[in-house]
């Protein structure tokens, strides 16, 4: 007798929970091909919420999400329903796949074969390894697309916990880099060691190929809309591209919109399918309709050009140029927590894109700092604290980041302003400049 779906989910839970108690991978790859022909990967993550739910922290699911993707590969159903879109050279699945075939040609073809002449010995090689790793690191540009763009339409149809878990795997990923450089830089590396740390993330970065190509891509393609892609495709020349060249401007053509036309029906079951299988989406089916709304609406809206303010009257055009000039970066948070705005200054620290309008601000972050993220905005909303700084440094640059709880006149709270500027030349000033003595052209 066939199980039914529900049944199915639980028997898949109690292999994943098997796992993490410390059961052995073989156990549970043999129970579950025995048990199972095939499993959609809605299933899977419906599995990971019930974990979730459970107890069991994202942090935690992450460690296993390998070993996951290890037990179901081969055994995942190719779901989606999908246009040929996706196939098209500048559609962000077209071009995620394509990053990746050269991600891995350079795992392969390149690092690898340096490896192998290494431990026969051919320390020469060491220069062009040291190369090829840099150019490994090129992969932040890859995972941050996905972060920034994909991830956020797979929120809007409240597509939560994998995206949590992927984002926690890649900073992983991008820690593992870092610390393979910095050793194959030292005069003292030894082959051993190198060639560990070299598989640690070689394994890493290949397990995330699979889990972006054959979990995520069908996921969303059953998901998204035409528009979506549309929309992330524009804004992915923001952040910018991985081991390929700019690809082309992606546009649907009228044969998509016909065949997504046609498929209608199903994409709406598979969104409705998409939240019933993330936590809290009972509670917030209204609310998650609202946000579409909100997060994708705001851009036709229809403004008058000028901005009338209590001090003086700006042209939408001049308000735009001053934001761009400000030696800051500025996004406001309002009193929801959701990102509203932010400025396009020449220079950005930090990338930002229109998809981040109407997101949850906790989720423009990494696992890993979302806890500092909700401490702020805690204080901020209790009154407690009005201002929170911190200082890092990037490529040897020092970034100073400042967040302001921002209040109306009768004290009411309205929102968050992040502030954040490269000091790295201001920290070398010395002495004065004086307008009277006046002023030198860079």
């Amino acid at each position: 007798m066939a199980r039914s779906k529900e049944e199915r989910k639980k028997r898949i839970v109690e292999i994943l929970s098997m796992l993490h108690e410390e059961g052995t991978f073989e156990e549970a790859k043999r129970l579950f091909n025995e048990e199972f022909d095939g499993v959609d990967v809605t299933e899977i993550t419906s599995a990971e919420k019930s974990l979730i739910q459970g107890g069991l922290k994202a942090e935690e699911i992450q460690k296993l999400c390998n070993i996951h993707s290890s037990v179901f590969k081969g055994s995942i159903n190719d779901i989606h329903k999908s246009d040929e879109a996706y196939g098209q050279p500048g559609h962000p699945i077209h071009t995620l796949k394509l990053e990746n075939q050269v991600l891995q040609s350079l795992i392969t073809d390149e690092i690898d074969d340096l490896m192998e002449k290494i431990k026969k010995g051919d320390w020469q090689k060491k220069d062009q390894l040291v190369a090829a790793i840099k150019d490994l690191k090129q992969i932040d540009k890859h995972y941050a697309r996905k972060e920034t763009l994909i991830f956020s339409y797979m929120e809007k149809y409240g597509i939560t916990a994998p995206p949590q878990v992927m984002w926690g795997v890649d900073d992983e990923i991008r820690a593992q880099i870092k610390e393979l450089l910095t050793y194959v830089e030292n005069p003292k590396a030894v082959f051993n060691p190198l060639f560990e740390k070299w598989e640690t993330v070689k394994h890493e970065i290949e397990e995330m190929i699979f889990k972006e190509e054959e979990i995520m891509t069908p996921m969303t393609l059953d998901v998204f809309s035409l528009k979506d892609w549309e929309n992330i495709a524009e804004d992915s020349y923001d952040i910018g591209f991985a081991y390929i060249s700019e690809p082309p401007m992606w546009v649907a053509g009228p044969n998509d919109y016909a065949k997504e036309k046609e498929r209608e029906p199903q994409r709406q079951e598979a969104i409705q399918q998409a939240k019933a299988t993330t936590e809290e989406i009972a509670k917030g089916l209204n609310e998650t309709e609202t946000l579409e709304e909100e997060m994708y609406d705001w851009q036709n809206v229809d403004s008058e050009n000028t901005v009338v303010l209590p001090t003086g009257i700006l042209q939408l055009d001049q308000l735009l140029a001053i934001f761009e000039v400000l030696p800051v970066d500025l996004t406001f948070v309002d009193h929801n927590d959701r990102v509203r705005f932010f400025s396009e200054g020449r220079n950005r620290v930090f990338p930002r894109t229109k998809s981040i309008i109407g997101r949850e601000v906790v989720n423009c972050h990494p696992p890993k700092s979302m806890h500092m993220v909700e401490k702020i905005l805690e204080d901020f909303h209790a009154g407690s604290n009005d201002t929170a700084d911190f200082w890092i440094d990037i490529n040897e640059r020092k970034i100073y980041i400042r967040y302001f709880a921002l209040k109306n006149q009768e004290e009411q709270y309205l929102g968050c302003l992040e502030v954040t500027q490269d000091i790295t030349d201001i920290q070398k000033i010395r002495g004065q400049n004086r307008l009277l003595e006046g002023y030198t052209k860079d």
